[in-house]
């Protein structure tokens, strides 16, 4: 009875199990024109006769069903519709399937035939196809109103798409955009839905339009984008530019448009009836319309440029002014004439007998594009050699008495006319009284040279060495009819060069230039001397630098500096300048610097003098010593008689005191203590500090030392973080756990009787330097111990047995272990293995007693049931190749069938048991 209701419980898992991974257990999507996959597979045991795809179709209220693909009786593969790929094996139908119409949407059943029964699962094909997008732009005048249509379609779509406009990112409102939807249902199943955006072209200012389809077949919407006509406010401009043509001038007026779209209506607004020369150039941004008005006719008139364009509310006009004309005079040139003004009065130039290429300036006052120039002498012709050439009077060859007179000019242009009159009169030549002087004033060499009673005036200059910079100015003045010229000269009085200064004097009446000389001596170089000292004040050293210069007048210039001397950089000083004059005429100049010594420590300090005797400035150094940084240690120290760890900070260094500290956690305080010794300017000092290890384990350490200006130097030293995790036994032992959970483990260690020196091996991990091992026993007796190994010396015996304890420790860090020691002798091994090898038979025994009585209790009972009992006997209590399997080969022929079953359910039950 027992066995019937396994062999129904295997039955209904079996069944279930191939039903459950049947069918794919959903539906599935396809696109129109792509491929799409049926998965079905068959995992369960039973013989397969057929496996196949078919649809059931309802026609005339009858259902009628149409092989599609598989396999039939013996295997034999079959394909009714060539839309579907061959599957791999009757037990996997997965095949691929090509969409290539509406039609195919609809239920398709897997079916497996098996010798029982048959099983089917069914998925249903949901058919979709993905739109074309079609955007056209289309434009029309209504009313003078030109609009454009931008038509967007979705063409060949399933289900029908969602469509809608952007523009500038944001949907178009109501007013100025209008907007048609249009669907068409086609024969195929399809759809094609159409929308049309229509607006006036002005009131748009963007240049695109967006269309927007939603669609199942569609990840994400799509966006289509089209540009489209856009109308542009342009920018408009008038100016005005006066063009040469045919010996006459013109205004051309020019009115601009740029940045505009369409292109913009320019008009002239001009009250005239002639007939004015237009031209148009339009490149690809800007548009111009030019007009050419004659200037004499419209100097001074108003000119209106009006431009018209759809994006301007109402025409808009831009004003321009052409300028009036006037000749108001003329006038000479600057430095020709005494009569400056602008009126009519006769003015009155002299030239002098021989002088060459003479030129008399001629400026006209007034705005005329241009003018005309006619000159003439006492009413008549221009003498010989003088000629207009532009607006100058050029006197060509030396000037001679034929050229005196009165001299007439009129400039004109139009009905604007101007005259200047002015007299020349031609002076006779007197050479210039020339003297050079030399004196000295307020440290500076003065040198005069003047050139007296000339006419006319000569001309004067200075010739000097190359290199020597010069302070000069020059007097002119004039008297009953002749002129005189001072120059004056400055230089310095000392040089360090023998200078030669030359006067050149030019006049009409010298062949040549007249030169006067003078030379300056050489001075004495000047003597410069450095010194240094030190001194010690408040705890630190300072250093004065004195550089004293003595030199013929005027003092020397000192400066100071420090580093490299040759680099452009500003490391100059502040430093307490002296000057001292001596009865000889020599001058000392002395300066003084004094600063920190550490400033500047490892340096150099250069004194640099500048004298007007010295090429280039003389330098003096002196080196700085090296100012030698305080030398800092700490160090952390375990001390041999005391529970207390030492830090040590060291110091070394200059000065006469230190300021050392420890900076520790906060809320901590410790015993320190400062010992310091001077070594001359060096100073020596220890600072300590003890603690417990336990108080700053893990933690940082730092001392600090307090330098001058508020700076520190900081050293900092780490306290390990010491840990003993645990001590272990390298010996074979057993563990022996209490069935109380907060006891710890004793690990048991088996010792042989009556042998001499055993040991137990110790191992400690941690990660401490240093540990005391003890061992000692339950009754407080400590053990023998070399190294790490508890050893037990004499003949070991069944006192020694016990339990043990073992302790490794380093400060507060301890860890420790229990052992329980046994002593195993011969008359206890031989008792041990005696009780396993008879526990042992008499489980062999009970084992093939109860297996004998099963077999008799079942040999009284049916064949039928008999067979039942061995093939779940056989599965779930024996192994596959024991006696009792290889029977159940040897049923009837009639029965194999049967009992294959019966092995296959068993199978299954045997692997959920497992599990």
């Amino acid at each position: 009875m027992g066995c019937s209701w396994l062999l129904i419980l295997g039955l209904v898992l079996n069944v279930a199990h191939c039903l459950e991974i049947l069918g794919p257990g959903k539906d599935i999507t396809g696109v129109l024109g792509e491929d799409v996959y049926l998965s079905c597979r068959y995992l369960g045991e039973s013989e397969i006769l057929s496996a196949l795809w078919k649809r059931q179709s309802i026609t005339n209220s009858q259902v009628k069903s149409r092989r599609l693909v598989g396999f039939l009786a013996g295997n034999k593969m079959f394909c009714h519709d060539n839309s579907f790929s061959l599957p791999d094996s009757p037990t996997n139908l997965t095949v691929k399937m090509r969409v290539s119409s509406v039609e195919v949407e609809g239920e398709y059943i897997c079916e497996f035939g098996l010798d029982k029964e048959d099983l089917s699962d069914s998925v249903f094909l949901t058919v979709v196809a993905r739109p074309e997008i079609h955007m056209l732009v289309n434009a029309e005048t209504i009313n003078g109103t030109l609009y454009q249509s931008v038509s967007c379609s979705a063409v060949g779509g399933r289900p029908t798409p969602q469509m809608s406009w952007l523009v500038n990112g944001v949907p178009p409102s109501d007013y100025p955009f209008t907007v048609e939807m249009n669907e068409t249902l086609h024969s195929n199943g399809t759809s094609t839905l159409s929308s049309i955006l229509h607006f006036p072209t002005h009131l748009l200012d963007e240049d695109s339009v967006t269309c927007v389809i939603q669609h199942p077949t569609l990840p994400d919407p799509k966006l289509t984008t089209v540009r489209v006509e856009t109308y542009a406010r342009p920018n408009v401009t008038i100016k005005a530019e006066m063009v040469q043509q045919g010996g006459s001038e013109f205004w051309v007026v020019s009115c601009m448009s740029s940045g505009g779209r369409p292109d913009t209506d320019i008009s002239l607004a001009l009250n005239t009836d002639e007939e004015l020369e237009k031209e148009a150039d339009t490149d690809s941004q800007t548009q111009t319309i030019s007009f050419h008005l004659p200037a004499s006719v419209f100097e001074g008139r108003n000119v209106t440029c009006v431009f018209d364009h759809p994006k301007f509310t109402h025409k808009e006009s831009r004003v321009i002014t052409l300028p009036s004309f006037y000749l108001s005079g003329i006038q000479l040139s600057a430095g020709l004439g005494g009569n400056s003004d602008h009126t009519q009065a006769t003015e009155s130039i002299e030239l002098h007998e021989g002088q060459s290429d003479a030129v008399i300036g001629l400026e006209v006052i007034g705005n005329v594009p241009r003018y005309n120039i006619d000159c003439k002498k006492d009413d008549g012709p221009l003498p010989e050699g003088v000629q207009l050439v532009g607006s100058n009077l050029t006197v060509q060859g030396p000037v001679v008495h034929q050229h005196a007179g009165l001299y007439e000019c009129v400039t004109s242009y139009h009905h604007h006319k101007a005259t200047l009159q002015f007299n020349i009169t031609v002076l006779q030549h007197v050479p210039p009284t020339i003297r050079i002087d030399l004196q000295t004033e307020n440290g500076r060499s003065l040198i005069e040279c003047t050139a007296a009673d000339a006419v006319p005036a000569a001309n004067m200059s200075w010739l000097l060495p190359e290199g020597v910079s010069e302070v000069s100015w020059f007097n002119f003045t004039s008297h009953n009819g002749s002129h005189s010229v001072r120059g004056v000269l400055l230089l310095p009085v000392c040089s360090p060069w023998e200078l030669t200064v030359e006067c050149v004097i030019n006049h009409p009446a010298f062949e040549e230039p007249e030169n006067r000389s003078i030379t300056l001596p050489l001075c004495a170089r000047p003597n410069i001397t450095i010194n240094s000292s030190t001194e010690w004040r408040d705890g630190e050293e300072y250093t004065k630098v004195d550089c004293s210069v003595d030199s013929v007048a005027p003092a020397a210039t000192i400066t100071w500096q420090v580093g490299n001397s040759d680099s452009d950089s500003d490391n100059s000083i502040s430093h307490l300048p002296e000057t001292q004059v001596h009865a000889d005429g020599l001058v000392s100049a002395r300066s003084s610097v004094q600063f920190l010594s550490s400033l500047y420590s490892g340096q150099n300090l250069t004194c640099m003098m500048e004298h007007l005797s010295l090429e280039a400035p003389e330098k003096k150094t002196i080196h700085i010593p090296v100012h030698k940084a305080p030398l800092l240690s700490v160090s952390v120290v375990k001390q041999q008689d005391s529970p207390l760890w030492l830090a040590v900070c060291d110091y070394r260094g200059e000065g006469v005191g230190a300021n050392l500290a420890w900076v520790l956690p906060e809320n901590v305080k410790g015993q320190t203590s400062l010992h310091s010794e001077n070594e001359g300017h060096a100073l020596k000092a220890r600072l300590t500090y003890q603690f417990p290890l336990a108080l700053h384990e893990g933690q940082d350490l730092t001392c600090v030392y307090q330098l001058e200006h508020g700076l520190t130097e900081k050293r900092t030293v780490h306290i390990p973080r010491y840990s003993i995790f645990s001590v272990r036994v390298l010996n074979h032992t057993t563990p022996l756990q209490s069935r109380y959970g907060g006891e710890p483990v004793i690990h048991r260690v088996t010792l042989k009787e009556n042998l001499h020196n055993q040991r137990i091996l110790l191992q400690v991990d941690s990660n401490v330097p240093e540990y005391n091992l003890i061992c000692k026993r339950s009754n407080g007796l400590f053990v023998k111990m070399e190294g790490t190994a508890m050893v037990f010396q004499s003949e070991v015996t069944e006192q020694d047995e016990g339990l043990y304890t073992c302790r490794a420790s380093f400060y507060h860090h301890a860890a420790t272990v229990n052992i329980q020691v046994e002593i195993m002798s011969r008359d206890k091994l031989f008792a041990l293995v005696s009780m396993i090898c008879l526990s042992s038979a008499l489980a062999i025994i009970l084992i093939i007693v109860v297996t004998l009585c099963v077999f008799c209790k079942r040999h009284h009972e049916t064949r039928y049931k008999k067979k039942e009992s061995l093939a779940a006997l056989t599965t779930l209590m024996q192994e596959p190749d024991s006696p009792e399997v290889k029977k159940t080969a040897a049923v009837t022929k009639e029965d194999s069938k049967e009992y294959a079953q019966l092995i296959s359910y068993s199978i299954v039950i045997d692997v959920k048991s497992t599990v």
